[in-house]
């Protein structure tokens, strides 16, 4: 009765294991697969409208199937990625700059749209600068208080007018890492650490399950240089 009730617990871990391992394949597909679906619609759904009017206008007729309406999307899909690939185009050239700061300044005259859009452009401008990482280095301190530790981001330094250097970290929250707290603390507040942002993110996200076998964890002037992938 042992040896079966030995068998019984194997079994049930066994079983149980390998649907968290599947759960963990297929999990991130589904997701993938909503993200990408939502971004379809939503993308192809800006002159999803434009599409219809232009195929009635050519003769085509339209019965509202969900052929058709993959079809219209489809076109809309491409069509709005062109737009943007034209806008970009015309944006790069003299002209093009003259009339988007023609735009920019009435925008930034505005109440209220004013803010939104600045904030909006500096965070494109971060996301998009090539060659620039806005995290440099995975690091710990302690947060929220003396004795615990925390895995933040190293962002930049600055320097106070008494030269005093200080280095701004990003600690996020998980597994949402698009909120968190930025804090500046001297160098030998912060302890370095070998992850690479991948693995930081992983680690964040993940709620600390995806974490290397070993971290290595050591003391020492940090740099503005971005890890290696």
């Amino acid at each position: 009765m042992k040896s079966g009730r030995l068998y019984t617990g194997d079994f049930k871990k066994n079983t149980k294991r390998k649907i968290i391992t599947g759960l963990l394949v297929v999990f991130p597909i589904f997701i993938t697969y909503i993200v990408i679906k939502f971004l379809f619609g939503l993308i192809g759904g800006l002159l999803s409208p434009v599409v219809k009017e232009s195929f009635i206008l050519l003769g085509v007729s339209l019965r509202n199937s969900k052929v058709d309406e993959f079809v219209t999307t489809s076109v809309a899909f491409v069509l709005t990625f062109a737009a943007l690939y034209f806008i970009g185009a015309i944006a790069t050239n003299f002209f093009g700059k003259l009339i988007i700061g023609f735009f920019e300044a009435i925008l930034n005259k505005t109440p209220i749209i004013k803010n939104i859009y600045t904030s909006s452009k500096k965070l494109i401008e971060i996301i998009s600068i090539p060659g620039r990482k806005a995290f440099k280095r995975v690091v710990i301190a302690e947060y929220p208080r003396a004795g615990m530790k925390a895995f933040a981001f190293v962002t930049g330094k600055i320097r106070t007018k008494d030269g005093t250097k200080l280095t701004s970290i990003f600690i996020p929250t998980t597994p949402n890492p698009t909120s968190g707290f930025l804090l500046y603390l001297p160098d030998e507040d912060i302890v370095e650490t070998d992850l690479t942002i991948e693995e930081g993110m992983k680690l964040i996200m993940s709620g600390g399950i995806l974490v290397p076998e070993q971290v290595e964890f050591y003391k020492g002037e940090l740099t503005s240089e971005p890890r290696e992938e």
